[in-house]
Parts: C-alpha cells; structure tokens; sequence
C-alpha cells in the first residue's frame, strides 16, 4: 500500500482541507503576501532616511565651502591691514562673504604660534528632510591660516670696520627706532659694540660680527652676536663725477636766503647765521674743505652730495635737513657719498632741528657721530659708514630704495599667502 495516499495526507497535514472555497494552502499564500509589503515599507524606512541626509549633507558641503573660503578671505585681508586693527578688518571681511543662511556660532581671529594671521569658525546648518528622522541641524567648523614668505630683511645700517673698539657706540639718550629694518656691525674688536644705559635701540635685528659686546644697559632685545653680517654691496660700483674744474670756492654767506647750484665747490663754504639754502636738483660736489654749516634750513628736491677726497659737512648750532636724492637717472637713490679708498676720518652732526633725508648715504670712510639732539624722521634711508657713534639723538629709519639685503640666516617677511 502507498506510503502516502490522499486520505493519509489529509489526515497528517490538513493541507488539501478546503474552507469554503479555498485550500489551507491558498489562504497560506495570502497571509505571506501581506507580511512581504511590510517587509518592504519597513525597508524603505532607513531608504528614505539616507536619501534625505544625502541632500543634507550635500547642502552642508556647500555651506561649509562658503565658509572656507570666506575665511581665507577674512585671514588674507587682515594680514594685509597689517595693523593692530587686522582682526575688526577679518571678522568685517568674513561677516560680508558669509550666505545669511549659515548660522555661525563662534568664530576667532588671532595669531598662532609663528605669528602668522589665523582664523576659526562654527556654524549649524538647519536640516530639511534629515529633520524628519530626529537631525535637526549640521555643524560646520572652519580655519585658515595667513603667512608671510621669509626673505631677507633689509639693512639700513651697515657698519664696516671689523678692528674699530667699538663700531657701534651708543651713549645715554641715544634712540634709534627701526622696527623694519637691520642694524650690521662688522667689528670683531672687543669690544664689538658697547650699548650703555639710557639708550634704546629699536631694530627689527642688530647684528654684531663679534662676541664681545659691553652692555652698560639700555634696551636693545633684537641683538645678536658672532653673526654673519651683509657684504657692501656698492664698494666700486657707484658714479665718479667730474671734479677737476673748481665752480665755486671759499664761499661766506651770512643769513638771509640763497639758491645753490650743481657744481664743484672747492675749499670752505661758510654759511653762517642760520640761512636758509634750497638747493637746486643736481651732483654737488666738494673737495679741498667742505661745509661749515651754523644753523639754518637746508632743501632740496632731486639733490647728490659728493665728497672727492676726504672733504666733510660740518653741522653745528640748530640745523633742519630735507634732504632727496634722485628717483632716475645716473644718480638715483643717492644723496650722500663719496670716492674710493680715502682715509678714516670724522664727519659730525650736532643739534639737527629734524632731518627728513631720503637715498644712500655711502661713507664707508667716515666715522659718524651724532651729538645734542640730532634727530632724523626717514622712511627711505640706508647708511654704510665705517662706525657709528650717537649721542643724546632720536632716530627714526627705514631702508632706502637703494637697498641692502642681510646675509643669509636674517630673516623678513614679504608677500602673503594661504597656509595649506
């Protein structure tokens, strides 16, 4: 007999049982059908959930590259204000580029640890469809950073004598102010440089060739010793002008107001009782003597002073000096300097009522002293001289348009950029 028959499968399963006008196993199919479209709206679910957080996030990625590049906006600008107001021009700068739709929670500007110019940023973005399913907003965090490239710094000082004991002296009441510009000391002597106390001297560096240094005092923080200082860059490369033709000689002038002339002035010229001199735009240049100067005012536009042989300015009582040199031509940039290969001597300038002086002053051999308040408001003026003595005097520099570049290892800063 068959192991399975009909009677016997219906007895053991039931299956081919009819209820009315079904078997147990059409209605089973039917049963299954429903809890498939339960299955399947379930699945959809997290479906719609990721579409939606797609489009979240797409918009947040949007908002957040605004920002960025708000913020590399607000960084740059504020590092090319420069000033101590750079961070108000940031967050302005930052503010206008910003789409109003980004709500920013915080946001900072300042310096990192180098010094360069940085910015951060939070915001939250409100979700649309990612709301739904309990994210109600994104955040979005942003930073840049603002640097400047190292180059070199500029010297507008360059002392030449590597035995003078000192090359650099600076006695009480003596202020020099460069705070973008280099001080270099080529002197070995010990000492090298002797800085005493009532002084301050202001430098973005002052660099000392040697390793002895006296420090009676004084504030001078930007020193450095045994370092490499800046060769001379115009030792035999600068114009000799005709000098063998005497245009004046032994002049005396006695107050008043006089114009002077391009040419060769030979012995002494003495200009007394405070007069005013205008100079007119020209080489002037002297040998046999020089200038004796008692107070007065001295102008000129366009002007080159030129010392044949050891020929000197001599500036006593109370003097005011504005001086330019040249901007093009055979002579640009320099206003004081003189012939190759002379003898160290002494030139002096004592109790300058301000000096406004802008070009070279090339006098390698000259041993400066600046006494009784001298004083000089430059922005554009470089000085090789072969040492420097400053007495009671108040000095504000810069460097020429005839510049000097520090040796390697001094370091400035220049154009801006993004850090990345």
């Amino acid at each position: 007999m068959p192991i399975f028959d009909r009677k016997r499968r219906t007895s053991l399963c039931g299956i081919g049982r009819r209820v009315g006008s079904k078997t147990l196993f059409d209605r089973f199919l039917a049963d299954r059908g429903g809890q498939i479209v339960v299955i399947v709206a379930l699945a959809a679910l997290p479906m719609m959930m990721g579409i939606g957080m797609a489009i979240d996030f797409s918009r947040a990625s949007s908002a957040r590259a605004e920002m960025q590049a708000a913020m590399d906006a607000a960084v740059l600008a504020g590092a090319k204000d420069g000033t101590t107001s750079w961070t108000t021009v940031a967050d302005k700068t930052f503010t206008g580029a910003l789409d109003t739709s980004v709500n920013v929670t915080s946001k900072s500007f300042g310096y990192d640890a180098d010094g360069n110019y940085k910015g951060t940023a939070a915001a939250s973005l409100a979700t649309s469809v990612a709301g739904l399913f309990s994210v109600d907003a994104l955040a979005l965090q942003v930073t840049a950073t603002a640097v400047k490239p190292v180059t070199a710094n500029k010297v507008c000082i360059l002392l030449l004598s590597t035995t003078a004991t000192p090359g650099l002296l600076l006695n009480s009441g003596a202020n020099l102010s460069a705070p973008d510009c280099q001080v270099d000391v080529k002197s070995t002597g010990n000492p090298a440089a002797t800085f005493n106390a009532g002084t301050v001297f202001s430098t973005k560096k002052t660099c000392v060739a040697g390793s002895q240094v006296l420090d009676n005092g004084g504030s001078h923080a930007s020193l450095a010793k045994s370092c490499t200082t800046a060769a001379d860059p115009f030792a035999g490369t600068l114009p000799v002008p005709a000098s063998a033709t005497c245009t004046y000689s032994n002049q005396n002038v006695n107050g008043g107001t006089i114009t002077a002339y391009p040419g060769v002035y030979c012995g002494w010229q003495n200009l007394n009782n405070a007069p005013t001199v205008n100079f007119q735009p020209g080489v002037y240049v002297f040998k046999g003597g020089g200038v004796n100067v008692n107070g007065g005012t001295w102008n000129g536009t366009g002007v080159t002073f030129y010392f044949a042989d050891t020929s000197y300015i001599q500036f006593n009582g109370t003097v005011k000096l504005n001086l330019t040199a040249p901007t093009t031509g055979t002579y640009a940039n320099l206003l004081w300097y003189e012939a190759s290969n002379l003898a160290k001597t002494s030139f002096t300038m004592n109790a300058t009522n301000g000096a406004n002086m802008e070009g070279l002053m090339y006098l390698p051999s000259r041993n400066l002293t600046l006494n009784s308040g001298a004083s000089v408001s430059s922005n554009k003026l470089t000085m090789v001289l072969n040492t420097l003595i400053m007495n009671t005097v108040n000095w504000t520099l810069a460097s020429s348009d005839k510049p000097i570049s520090a040796a390697s290892g001094s370091v400035g800063t220049s154009s801006i950029y993004l850090k990345r």
